[in-house]
């Protein structure tokens, strides 16, 4: 009996240590980030220029995009129909500058949360857009699967702005 528990041990421990261990690729952070960058430059582009066929192609097929009203929860299909009637307003003029960009690269270098921060005139002059993305590694390309359009008024002007719309 000791037997058999020596030489099952000794098995396991074989069997154990000859296991291929997975390789850890190493990220390129850097990289990725200029690859986010590029994709964010190239939305920022088509959305300056009303180009919503740019802009759609960057979507996944199954992302969220949030506008700035608490009911815009939208799917692609939703948010090209909106971008595409918004963009045929040859009056409207949406184009905006980032005054503020952050991105971060996940560990694993297959997504990232990117967020920008500027001033969207046609809307306000005064409290400043929050865009956020979360964009995913698809093969070779970055696509964007999320994106939540928010207002973000100073602190100091909250109670104002309560009061406002009263």
């Amino acid at each position: 009996m000791k037997k058999t528990i020596y030489i099952f041990s000794i098995a396991v421990i074989i069997i154990t240590a000859c296991q291929t261990k997975p390789k850890t690729v190493p990220v390129d952070t850097e990289a990725a980030k200029v690859a986010v960058t590029t994709l964010l430059d190239k939305y920022q582009l088509a959305w300056n220029v009303k180009d919503a066929n740019t802009l759609i192609s960057l979507l996944t097929e199954d992302g969220l995009f949030c506008g700035t009203d608490p009911s815009e929860f939208m799917d692609k299909k939703q948010t090209s129909d909106g971008w595409t009637q918004a963009f045929a307003d040859t009056s409207l003029k949406l184009d905006y500058s980032v005054d503020r960009r952050e991105i971060r690269i996940a560990a694993d270098g297959n997504s990232a949360i990117a967020v920008e921060q500027f001033y969207m005139k046609v809307y306000s002059q005064k409290i400043p857009v929050r865009l956020i993305f979360h964009v995913v590694k698809a093969g070779e390309n970055w696509m964007i699967d999320f994106i939540s359009w928010s207002f973000i008024p100073k602190n100091e002007d909250i109670e104002k702005l309560n009061k406002a719309v009263e």
